[in-house]
């Protein structure tokens, strides 16, 4: 028999843009084997997913994101350029409070769930676990250059992703003693588009002084230079190049119990028409990890009730 967690357990939804729709996956496994964390972490995508989970909404937003063709992903988008990011947000305003029925608040969850953002003056790490939902997940999903920032409480607030992609800190500070962590981007290195030639290699001919003075005179004509990226696609790489030094640096210093990580590297952060993807592969992990998942979370009926008073959000990142 497998031996049942002591203390709170915790599970950490990460950030990854279109590849956090693996969450939905991962919460399907976690359901079927009858687990139940007693406490909710999301940044980003994570904070999303684990919101509509929370209340109760898992079967309509896995409805919506499987619906998602790219035709009606560029039909959500307001696109407001002078908002401080090409997309106003009114789109996904209306999914959280229209599809989604997130209108609620933290209070009315059945867990603790936080949210995380980053303030976008000072730099700080915002833990956002008080007042409405909706506000809260927008600004942990605002995507700095593509998705405008959250005015909330006073200050403007973005993607978490910028300074906790995967925010297992928050769920110790808050008291759990086990925390399962899912990482929607786990990178697979690729080879370079240009390798070096092997030693030894003399097919091709060094060129003259002359032409490595002024290259456009080589005997030799130039290699093709492939499109420039766009500029949305250009974002989401930065993005995703930032993200994964800052979780690697992270997770070093606050490791999970348990890190399960999606392979998705072919889908991009703004692949949303591509849900069924991701999920499915949230499927396959869960399952791929369905003793460990045992091992850190306790069965669904152990669950705590009510959300006790959250701890104090830190004043500043370290």
């Amino acid at each position: 028999m497998t031996a049942q967690p002591s203390g709170r357990t915790a599970l950490v939804l990460g950030s990854g843009g279109a590849r956090g729709w693996c969450h939905i996956g991962v919460l399907r496994g976690i359901e079927a084997l009858g687990l139940r964390p007693d406490m909710l972490v999301g940044c980003s995508m994570g904070a999303l997913v684990g919101a509509a989970w929370a209340a109760g909404q898992l079967d309509a937003l896995e409805d919506f994101a499987r619906g998602l063709t790219r035709s009606r992903v560029l039909r959500m988008l307001d696109l407001r350029p002078g908002s401080g990011g090409l997309i106003g947000g009114g789109g996904i305003t209306h999914l959280l409070l229209g599809e989604l029925g997130l209108s609620g608040s933290f209070a009315d969850l059945p867990l603790p769930f936080t949210a995380v953002a980053a303030d976008l003056d000072l730099g700080q790490e915002i833990w956002l676990q008080r007042g409405d939902l909706a506000p809260a997940i927008r600004a942990s999903a605002a995507m700095p250059g593509i998705l405008a920032p959250q005015w909330l409480e006073g200050r403007w607030l973005i993607d978490g992703a910028v300074v906790n992609p995967v925010p297992v800190s928050v769920a110790r500070a808050m008291g759990a003693a086990s925390v399962v962590a899912v990482n929607p981007t786990t990178r697979v290195l690729r080879p370079a588009s240009h390798p070096l030639p092997p030693e030894g290699d003399t097919a091709a001919p060094a060129p003259s002084r002359f032409a490595r003075l002024i290259p456009l005179w080589s005997e030799k004509a130039p290699a093709a230079v492939p499109p420039a990226p766009g500029y949305l696609t250009l974002v989401a790489q930065a993005l995703d190049i930032m993200s994964e030094r800052i979780r690697r640096s992270r997770l070093a210093g606050d490791p999970p119990d348990l890190l399960i990580g999606a392979r998705l590297q072919d889908l991009s952060a703004l692949d949303f028409h591509r849900a069924g993807e991701a999920i499915d592969e949230g499927h396959r992990i869960a399952e791929l990890h369905r003793d460990v998942l045992r091992e850190w979370l306790r069965p669904s009926a152990s669950t705590a009730g009510k959300t006790p008073p959250p701890p104090e959000p830190p004043s500043a990142e370290p």
